[in-house]
């Protein structure tokens, strides 16, 4: 086994102790209220009682999120006898593992550890930790990245199939992953308008029968969502789980959240949240600079090596840009929370796996240049684990006891100099 394969699977224990920690650490094992959602329906499922849950002292139809998690987690617990929450837990770990198991295979262990570590950022560890469908569908659009280059190469029958199976799963993690499907219809209209475009992103350019089968897929998939918010509005009585689009906020307050989210998706190290103490934000922004800035030029100098990015990373790279335009039009119509960081998780790890591709297919001597500075970044990220408290306020505090400390022990020792004195005397 190959060093680059030993510290995949080094990575990959390391990450699962890591996120046992956490939840083991935390008093609600890292769950929220959606979490409450995902495991009684789990629940209800692994029951027999359907996909349901409970509201006004009855079963209804779960129609505020799609089946396919809660699915995975009854099938996990189900298979293993573990309870429905250790179960939502297992079924991100294996979501991960299989991630790095695919991407091996395809890449090589070299490539897919540069892919794989985005797990270790700080804010992708809070949201593999946490009972959310997140983990699942990230891995799930880095699959349909995958599955849309290798149809651009080869259209054929069995590649089509499987990008239908792995957009309806989307779909079925999270309502939101049907803009995949718009983004196949604009991909093969592009194909026709932007030929020389297209050939750099996809490799689509002049393939017709590609093109076309694309959006006969669109559609297929199209029709199986429409179909799903059917059996939602005829069992539950709502389409997706309740009033969705509502007035929202006014322009200009709207654009100020809009553009403030973007800029707190730039900061790796530690997330700025409203109202809350911004000591470690602006650590992690110093730090995120100098490592960021010493290796950017550090690259300058090995920059001539350097190579173009490839069709799957910027195709990559795409799909998270589409994902931030989708968030931001639905954000408009429709008044949920944030965008927050599962919000806006998944183009950023759109655009993070786009680059991280990138370094991946780079000379030896760039990858070493840029691997420790990434490295870095990953541990520094560990200030995303660390507990919102009012970090002056500890700062402030540790202070004083040191200082306190040290006037006493100043004090001791100017009473044995001055004791010795005194006896000498009497």
């Amino acid at each position: 086994m190959s060093r680059a394969a030993l510290s995949l699977l080094a990575g990959f224990a390391g990450l699962s102790a890591l996120l046992t920690l956490l939840v083991r650490l935390d008093a609600r094992y890292l769950t929220s209220p959606d979490s409450g959602y995902y495991l009684q329906s789990a629940a209800r499922l692994l029951a027999g009682q359907g996909y349901v849950m409970a509201s006004d002292g009855r079963l209804v139809w779960n129609s505020t999120f799609p089946i396919g998690y809660s699915a995975l987690i009854a099938a996990v617990s189900g298979l293993t006898g573990l309870s429905v929450l250790a179960a939502s837990k297992l079924v991100n770990v294996l979501a991960i593992g299989g991630m790095g198991w695919l991407w091996t295979r395809r890449l090589g262990a070299n490539r897919a550890s540069w892919l794989v570590s985005v797990w270790w950022l700080g804010q992708f560890v809070r949201i593999a930790a946490y009972t959310w469908s997140e983990t699942v569908f990230l891995v799930l659009l880095a699959e349909w990245v995958w599955q849309l280059h290798q149809f651009a190469e080869r259209p054929d029958v069995a590649r089509g199939l499987r990008i239908w199976a792995v957009a309806t799963a989307l779909f079925l993690t999270r309502y939101v992953g049907g803009y995949v499907v718009g983004l196949m219809l604009l991909v093969a209209l592009l194909n026709g308008r932007l030929p020389n475009r297209m050939r750099q992103t996809t490799g689509l350019s002049g393939n017709r029968a590609a093109a076309t089968r694309l959006v006969v897929i669109s559609f297929v998939t199209l029709a199986g969502m429409l179909a799903y918010f059917g059996i939602n509005d005829r069992l539950s009585g709502s389409a997706f789980g309740g009033e969705r689009f509502v007035s929202t906020e006014p322009a200009g307050p709207l654009a100020v959240l809009l553009i403030r989210s973007l800029l707190n998706e730039s900061l790796l190290l530690r997330d700025l949240v409203p109202g809350q103490d911004t000591t470690l934000v602006w650590l992690g922004v110093g730090l995120q600079t100098v490592l960021v800035g010493v290796g950017l030029i550090r690259f300058w100098r090995v920059r001539p090596a350097a190579v173009n990015a490839s069709r799957l990373s910027r195709l990559a790279g795409w799909t998270g840009v589409a994902y931030f335009l989708v968030l931001f039009a639905l954000r408009v119509v429709s008044p949920f929370a944030g965008p927050n960081l599962r919000l806006m998780a998944p183009g950023t790890f759109c655009l993070l796996t786009a680059g991280l591709l990138w370094c991946s297919e780079q000379p030896t001597a760039v990858q070493r240049t840029l691997r420790p500075y990434w490295l870095a970044i990953l541990i520094a990220s560990g200030l995303q684990l660390l507990p919102q408290i009012d970090s002056s306020r500890k700062l402030r505090q540790v202070w004083e006891q040191v200082t306190a400390t040290r006037s006493a022990l100043s004090m001791s020792s100017d009473s044995q100099r001055i004791n010795p004195f005194l006896h000498q005397n009497q």
